[in-house]
């Protein structure tokens, strides 16, 4: 569960409203004028007195705000982040199943609304509004009689937020908020502005282990993010080091071929995506599999392949791996678990990684639950799984 002062304002907040407390919503009838005064005034009291407050009863710059409105037997969680003047991102959950009915329109008035879409890679519904210097309100539209007001402070201090808005965006936002989620403060930086050393530990070690495998060719996918970037030049070192030639995806793959993915979540299932969905025999052949980059353990990327291997220093079926899910279900209803999240809600309750271990990902819901498979409402992969399957090169 939430630690430290966060988890007595989360607790507070559950008392007081219960987890999906309605708190009477703010509708306007279709037409109404929302330039007047009077409105505008309705719906900042409104957006600042209804709904509950997820991660505590304070809205704080700079700390990811996420508010729960129910609306005609609809909970819709809004998530806002950096929360900083500028371009910010927000991510719409909801509980009814996305694509059905009207879309779901996001903005700071009338005027500016744009359309909450998925991200390849990720769930959730997603978009970009600017907001304004001190107070704001965003306004979360779900069909012309619908307006739902979530406010937010987001303080005087303009950094730059492009890590947030841009294509790695969701893996930021969903990692602060793991951490806020369990009493820490949000990360200085998003993870995809740099290669951190556990990840490099890991990808160090898959290359070592192809190595030992007698791979011959590694084809590398990755992107211009920061981490992207470093971890090619890594994987590119080590594989030349060996002797390993080093392809691109697209070229023909030889007769001993991995292909090793670094690029964040919306590449990654993307390009893997785009090859699962080719006919059987127009797909090229990787001997030696598909092996992910720790943190692209994610549904929506592992859905996106038949299956695929990374280095991982924890098992989601530890206590600490269930715990977090369980949390994450409570207070995130429908938000599924990555690594990254867990990494962060991890690192801010002060836990301690485990050796480095080789694991199998796949999201075959044809295979029975066993000690070996993970399957629970709460599970990280409902249907798949995450299994350890020997140890890595040292």
């Amino acid at each position: 569960m939430p630690t430290s002062s966060n988890a007595i304002r989360v607790g507070a907040a559950v008392i007081a409203g219960g987890l999906l407390v309605g708190a009477a919503s703010y509708a306007v009838a279709a037409g109404s004028d929302e330039h007047t005064s009077g409105n505008a005034l309705e719906r900042e009291w409104s957006a600042r007195t209804e709904g509950q407050q997820v991660l505590g009863g304070e809205r704080t710059p700079g700390v990811p705000s996420v508010q729960r409105l129910q609306h005609d037997d609809v909970t819709f969680t809004v998530t806002v982040a950096p929360a900083r003047p500028g371009p910010n991102l927000v991510r719409v959950d909801s509980t009814h199943a996305h694509g059905a009915g009207p879309p779901v329109l996001v903005g700071t008035d009338e005027d500016d609304l744009v359309r909450a879409v998925p991200r390849p890679g990720t769930d959730g519904l997603w978009a970009v509004v600017d907001l304004p210097a001190g107070s704001g309100t965003v306004l979360v539209t779900h069909g012309k009689e619908h307006r739902l007001p979530f406010a937010v402070e987001t303080g005087t201090d303009r950094p730059e937020t492009a890590s947030w808005t841009g294509a790695e965006g969701p893996e930021c936002l969903t990692t602060a908020s793991a951490a806020v989620l369990a009493g820490g403060s949000p990360p200085a930086s998003c993870p995809a502005d740099g290669l951190h050393a556990q990840d490099a530990a890991a990808l160090r070690a898959m290359v070592g282990t192809l190595v030992e495998r007698g791979v011959e060719e590694v084809a590398v996918e990755y992107d211009d993010s920061a981490r992207s970037r470093a971890a090619l030049d890594l994987v590119r070192g080590a594989a030349t080091e060996a002797g390993v030639a080093v392809v691109t995806p697209d070229d023909p793959p030889g007769v001993r071929n991995a292909l090793v993915v670094v690029s964040g979540w919306g590449t990654a299932a993307r390009h893997l995506g785009a090859v699962s969905g080719r006919p059987l025999r127009e797909q090229p052949i990787r001997s030696d599999g598909t092996w992910l980059a720790p943190w692209l353990l994610t549904p929506g990327v592992v859905d996106s392949t038949a299956g695929a291997v990374l280095a991982l220093d924890f098992d989601i079926r530890d206590t600490a791996a269930q715990e977090f899910s369980q949390v994450l279900a409570e207070y995130f209803p429908g938000q599924a678990p990555t690594g990254s999240a867990y990494l962060a809600w991890r690192a801010a309750r002060g836990g301690e990684p485990d050796p480095l271990t080789l694991y199998a990902a796949s999201r075959a819901a044809y295979m029975p639950a066993s000690s070996g498979h993970h399957e629970t409402a709460v599970a990280w992969f409902p249907g798949g799984t995450v299994t350890p399957v020997g140890a890595l090169a040292r």
